[in-house]
């Protein structure tokens, strides 16, 4: 089973989408595990959490300080 992680920042309708499509059976191999938003009340992240996945919102202002490396 393929684990999806989606990121959203606005209504969820590319996500409903998703979970329509795994509802209905056409993702078979797939399944959506976790929601991402920039924004704490994005529409998306409700919808996650009706369908009991785990959903995240990210504090801009400390993903602007964050600093990411490559090895």
């Amino acid at each position: 089973m393929i684990r999806i992680a989606v990121l959203a920042s606005g209504s969820g309708t590319n996500l409903q989408a998703m979970l329509d499509a795994v509802d209905a059976g056409l993702l078979r191999h797939g399944t959506v595990v976790l929601v991402v938003s920039d924004k704490h009340d994005a529409p998306a992240l409700r919808r996650a959490k009706q369908k009991g996945i785990t959903a995240v919102a990210l504090d801009k202002k400390q993903l602007k300080t964050a600093r990411f490396e490559s090895e």
